[in-house]
Parts: structure tokens; sequence; C-alpha cells
């Protein structure tokens, strides 16, 4: 069965749009035209992607998200509840000056919940931002940034190298039958 054609299912996917293969798409979410999202990722509800936007494989929305028009999200990217990217630094109604500058994520960087992320900002590959943060500038790849203007943070005890294996199923695996907590 297909997941779009579900009668029961209220959302809206632009025909232009592409879908890839075992992405799910869920209730309330707009999908306007031109975008294109790869294989495996799941889109939550209440999630705007404006147009043009591309998202890689594996990647996960989640609800409440919206993403202007032209954003750029790679593969393995983990955007959490209630994220908000910006694409206009000087927001007027009816402004004749417009000038888009839509975000850019890079390869398995996450955004934690509720974070505003400003116009044209880049988050680096393996970046970490902390939930509530308000993102003004670029995010250098493998940091971490949390705070109101987000600031790069060390992450304790934890060298930046190492902070995703963390998350591997190998490393998780090793800190149950060993009972570390952190890399020293």
């Amino acid at each position: 069965m297909n997941q779009f054609s579900d009668t029961n299912c209220f959302h809206f996917i632009d025909k232009t749009a592409e879908i890839g293969e075992g992405t799910k798409v869920w209730h309330f979410s707009v999908i306007l035209a031109e975008v294109k999202i790869g294989k495996n990722c799941n889109i939550g509800s209440r999630v705007e992607i404006g147009c043009g936007t591309i998202i890689g494989n594996n990647s996960r929305i989640s609800s409440g998200v919206f993403l202007p028009s032209k954003s750029r999200i790679g593969n393995d990217v983990f955007i959490a509840p209630n994220v908000t990217f910006t694409d206009d630094r000087y927001p007027r109604a009816n402004n004749p000056h417009y000038y888009a500058q839509p975000p850019i994520l890079e390869d398995g960087c996450s955004v934690g919940a509720g974070s505003v992320i400003l116009p044209g900002v880049r988050i680096g590959a393996g970046a970490l931002v902390g939930a509530g943060s308000v993102v003004t500038k670029d995010v250098p790849p493998k940091s971490h940034v949390r705070g109101e203007p987000a600031r790069i943070k060390d992450i304790p005890r934890i060298h930046h190298e190492e902070f995703h294996e963390l998350c591997s199923p190998d490393a998780i695996a090793h800190y149950k039958k060993t009972g570390q907590k952190y890399i020293a």
C-alpha cells in the first residue's frame, strides 16, 4: 500500500515532489513544488517543506518543523520537533528586496527541539545543536553548540571525534557490557 494515498491521512504533497522509497510522510504535512526527499526518511506531522528543498537519505524531520524554500538537508540528519529555519535576514511583508538565504545541513548533523536557525546558516557534518538554541552563524563540523546565541561548547568528558561513536549500535553494546557511562 502506498503511504501517500491513504485516505485517512490528511497532508498535501505537490505533484512535482519526488519522495524516495520507504519514506513516510505523516498527517498535516505540506510538501511544496519540486521538493526531493531521499529514501527511508521520516517526515513528521505538521511539517512544511518549501519549494525546491532537497533532503538526503535516512533523515528524520520531526513534527512541527518549518524548512524554507531551497533548503539543503544531507543524509542521516536529525531535526527534532518544532525547529524553525529562516531564510530572510530583513523580514518585511511585500519586501521587493527579499533575498532568500536558506539553511544547509550537512550529513549526520542533529538539531535539538525548539531551536531557531537564522538565514544562511550552515550546520557542519556531525555537528550537534542543543535544544532551544538560536543559531546565528555557521556551526563547524563535529562541534556542539547551544544557547542564545549558540556558542561552541565542550561536550563534557567526551572528545569531539568520539561523540558520534556513542550513538552507534556497537558503542551502545559496549557501554551496556562494560557499564561505562562516558569516554575518559
